[in-house]
């Protein structure tokens, strides 16, 4: 559709206001849609936001040569089926013991490296308005659904969305600076 064309254009030039009115537009469908793969509604939910996030993070460089509708469907396709995947591998580990891993076995310069990437994830989230920071705790730490943290806050689930869309936003500004960090502290694992 033309429309969705241009609304995806604005999208690219950093309008939020444009990936809100295709996210209004197609939510519902993509999460019944989503459903058929993940089965439960919340996690359908999670998985369109998820969608979502994903455009606005690859705004710059995205490129779409079908229709922004059949992109946004194949997007929540793969991205359910992914989901599913990961649901299978984890129970299979719970199945299967894993030797667990301890930090206590790091020597001073690794566990001051730990520290140090602990206290940055922690300022990052801590910049987050109150609200925000409380949920994005509530979804990404303690693993609660936004229906959950809906019903605990006594909000809507929209709100909860819009808020973890923007913390994921804020969260992601890092993501380079961040990644670089962990790579270092994950080499120094590595005997060289």
């Amino acid at each position: 559709m033309k429309e969705d064309r241009i609304l995806f254009e604005c999208v690219k030039k950093d309008n939020q206001r444009a990936l809100e009115q295709l996210f209004q537009k197609y939510y519902f469908n993509l999460c019944l849609y989503a459903k058929k793969y993940v089965v439960s509604a919340d996690l359908a939910e999670e998985v369109v936001a998820d969608v979502f996030f994903k455009i606005w993070q690859n705004r710059k460089t995205l490129q779409i040569n079908t229709s922004l509708k059949s992109y946004l469907f194949v997007a929540t396709k793969n991205l359910s089926i992914n989901v599913v995947n990961k649901a299978k591998s984890d129970y299979l580990k719970q199945e299967i013991p894993e030797i667990s891993i301890s930090f206590s076995h790091l020597n001073s310069d690794e566990s001051l490296h730990y520290n140090e990437v602990k206290i940055q994830i922690d300022q990052i989230i801590e910049e987050l308005p109150p609200q925000r920071k409380i949920i994005f705790k509530l979804n990404r730490i303690d693993g609660l659904k936004y229906k959950e943290i809906a019903e605990k806050l006594g909000i809507s689930v929209s709100t909860v969305q819009k808020q973890m869309v923007e913390a994921i936003k804020h969260v992601s500004q890092y993501e380079s600076q961040f990644i670089t960090f962990v790579i270092s502290f994950c080499l120094s694992f590595i005997d060289v």
